[in-house]
């Protein structure tokens, strides 16, 4: 089994990447799905967050109102690390779990996509990493399009992760998306045999 790491930039699309590499017939875990699995009412990861920010970041089925915490994470640094210091070992560890099947059911090609792949260290134990990029105004357009994000928005959510220039240092491999969709398809594709002819 190969099992590589695939991040990118916010609006970069990752996403894009991940249902092509699907389509190439790789098992994909997704960090994101994850972390919306931890934080379930009444899980470990969820008892941790309301002991830590009170009630008030619940809606009234008693999941985590993610418009709340995430304002307040982005508003307190320190209450972002509080969050990541609660969510991010589970993560990791229904990670490798997801792996492990992976690995039971004979899978040849694993990807595990984490947009904060680099920022949570999970790059020291995972390699290859494939990185997703494009450029900062192809990235303004999309989040605009996508999540109707004002420019102020847009600007917080980017100085939010590690620098583009950053990411391409660690990475093994970078596809750069600033083509077509064909394009992103040929290149994902060639990248595909090439990690698993290594």
């Amino acid at each position: 089994m190969k099992l590589i790491g695939l991040t990118g930039g916010i609006a970069s699309g990752k996403s894009t990447v991940s249902a092509i590499l699907r389509r190439l017939g790789a098992q994909v875990i997704d960090a994101d799905a994850l972390a919306r699995e931890v934080v379930e009412p009444h899980q470990p990861a969820w008892n941790e967050i309301v002991d830590t920010f009170g009630k008030e970041i619940l809606q009234s089925d008693q999941t985590l109102d993610r418009k709340k915490l995430r304002k307040l994470v982005f508003d307190e640094p320190k209450a972002r690390k509080q969050l990541e210091a609660i969510t991010h070992p589970k993560i990791r560890r229904l990670a490798q779990e997801k792996i492990a099947e992976c690995a039971a059911t004979g899978a040849p090609l694993v990807v595990y996509e984490a947009p904060l792949l680099f920022e949570t260290g999970i790059h020291l134990w995972l390699r290859p990493v494939i990185l997703v990029a494009c450029d900062t105004a192809a990235q303004k357009r999309r989040l605009r399009q996508r999540d109707s994000l004002t420019e102020a928005e847009i600007e917080q959510h980017l100085g939010a992760q590690m620098s583009l220039e950053e990411k391409r240092k660690l990475a093994d491999y970078v596809i750069d998306n600033n083509g077509t969709l064909e394009d992103l398809e040929s290149t994902v594709k060639t990248l595909v045999q090439t990690i698993l002819a290594t």
